[in-house]
C-alpha cells in the first residue's frame, strides 16, 4: 500500500512540474476555442471552383478587440459591442490551391493546446483534492 502512495506522490510531483512548465508556455484565454470554417471561392476567369479553410478564436462574451476595415469603420449592428466581439480571425489553415498552413494558426493551435491541458491538470488536481477532503477528517485531532 505504501508503494501505492509513493506512485501517487510522485505522479503529483510530475503534473505540479507539467503545470509549471505550462504556465511559462504562451497560453490562449480561458473559454476560447479554435473554429474552422469554409469558404468557397469561384473565379471568374478560369470559372473553377475553390475552397479555403480559416480557423477563428471564438468565445462566448465578446473579449476580443474589435478591428473594423477603415470602410466599415462606425458599423456595428444594434445590440452588438462596438469596441469587442465574440472571435478573431487567426489565418489559413489550407486550401485547394495548394496554400499551406499559416503559421499563426499552428502557434495559435499550439496556445490553445496549452490551456486544454492546463485545464485539465487543474480540474484532476479539484477532483484529487475534494476526494481527499471526503475522507481525510478537517481537524487532525480527529484522526
Amino acid at each position: 500500500m505504501t508503494d501505492r502512495i509513493d506512485q501517487i506522490i510522485e505522479k503529483l510531483h510530475q503534473l505540479k512540474e507539467i503545470r509549471q512548465h505550462l504556465l511559462n508556455e504562451p497560453m490562449s484565454e480561458p473559454g476560447v476555442w479554435i473554429h474552422q470554417y469554409e469558404v468557397r471561392k469561384q473565379y471568374k476567369k478560369g470559372g473553377e471552383v475553390y475552397w479555403y479553410v480559416y480557423a477563428k478564436w471564438q468565445a462566448n462574451e465578446p473579449i476580443f478587440k474589435r478591428n473594423p476595415k477603415p470602410r466599415l469603420k462606425g458599423i456595428v449592428k444594434r445590440g452588438k459591442n462596438p469596441e469587442y466581439t465574440c472571435h478573431q480571425h487567426i489565418g489559413r489553415v489550407g486550401s485547394s490551391t495548394g496554400l499551406g498552413t499559416d503559421p499563426e494558426v499552428t502557434e495559435a493551435y499550439r496556445e490553445w493546446e496549452n490551456r486544454k491541458q492546463l485545464d485539465a491538470i487543474d480540474k484532476a488536481l479539484d477532483e484529487i483534492e475534494n476526494a481527499l477532503i471526503g475522507v481525510m477528517p478537517e481537524d487532525n485531532d480527529k484522526a
